[in-house]
């Protein structure tokens, strides 16, 4: 049998309302009145409807982050970011992935649609530019971590740009001259950023973009490796490759040890996002690193703020990423 509100009323010889103000810790309630109801609740079993609740007050205290997958390691970081500055708050962080399909992610943000949470972070949007900007309009939406060209919603992320045009100005700095791109054929916003950053360099340098030094593939470590290998197979081999992601990064410098060539000699790598295994892979890899913590925790902090506000901030702020110098570009030990 399902014990109702009323059960706890008429158990504690109070009105509902009283029961109410109780479960939801008002002050305006007395002590006689709190003892008898809690006793009420712990004789009957009774289980509060949270989820029925909550919509009649029109707040949850639980915010949505939905990724691409759970397999890119740098996402834990960002997460316990978001969870920590949540908590703090007073609410809760649920995660849910999309893998990389904007149907699933409008599916997923239904929850934000129907009430069951008060907000959504996007980690790695799926949808256009025009569709987040006129649901941010209506629903509490911010991004992180990626951004979108033309996007009017709160974002917290890095420099992408300017990050790849300092890893790659570094290994001009170190004297390469043939600097090959390790990128996806998927167009992230962060890749095209990064690609630019690179782009622009080489342009500072007074290098002509040499095309075929760029290769397109996946974000995973074979597609690293069948890169590396395509530019290494070129008639003018590169001595630096930049990769625009660690994971790509490794793979790449895979293909280079298992053919004899000396990395951080003959050729320099560097990498992107600074995951765990760039530090655990000898040789170790340079690579740029993002204050993920951080920018979870800020998007949180400044999503919750937008809850509580009447005006909305749909500003993009870019936290500052920094370069990690190891073996793989001839630094460190």
């Amino acid at each position: 049998m399902n014990i109702t509100i009323k059960d706890v009323a008429k158990a504690a010889n109070v009105s509902v309302a009283t029961v109410s103000r109780v479960l939801n810790k008002k002050t305006n309630v007395s002590d006689e009145a709190v003892q008898a109801v809690n006793k009420a609740v712990e004789e009957l079993g009774y289980s509060p409807n949270f989820l029925g609740r909550d919509l009649r007050k029109s707040e949850t205290k639980r915010i949505l982050a939905i990724i691409a997958s759970t397999e890119q390691s740098f996402y834990s970081e960002v997460l316990r970011g978001m969870q920590d500055a949540a908590y703090l708050q007073g609410y809760d962080v649920l995660i849910a992935t999309t893998r990389d399909d904007p149907e699933h992610e409008m599916h997923l943000l239904g929850m934000l649609f129907s009430k069951a949470v008060d907000g959504a972070v996007l980690l790695a949007p799926k949808l256009d530019s025009h569709t987040i900007s006129e649901l941010a309009k209506k629903y509490q939406l911010a991004m992180c971590l990626e951004r979108l060209e033309d996007c009017e919603i709160l974002c917290v992320t890095i420099d992408n740009e300017r990050a790849g045009y300092d890893a790659t100005n570094y290994l001009l700095g170190k004297g390469r001259r043939r600097i090959g791109l390790l990128t996806t054929e998927i167009r992230s916003q962060s890749s095209v950023d990064r690609e630019n950053g690179y782009k622009r360099a080489l342009k500072d340098a007074g290098i002509p973009l040499d095309e075929s030094l760029i290769y397109y593939g996946d974000y995973d470590v074979e597609s690293g490796t069948k890169g590396c290998e395509a530019l290494m197979k070129l008639a003018n081999k590169p001595d630096a490759i930049f990769s625009i992601s660690d994971t790509i990064s490794i793979g790449a410098m895979t293909y280079a040890l298992s053919h004899g060539i000396a990395v951080g000699k003959d050729v320099l790598f560097f990498g992107f996002d600074n995951i765990a295994y760039s530090h655990m892979f000898i040789p170790h890899l340079s690579t740029v690193e993002q204050p993920c913590y951080l920018q979870g925790k800020a998007v949180i902090e400044k999503l919750i703020n937008n809850i509580k506000s009447d005006v909305k901030d749909t500003n993009t702020y870019k936290l500052p990423h920094r370069l990690i110098l190891r073996e793989s570009t001839g630094d460190g030990s």
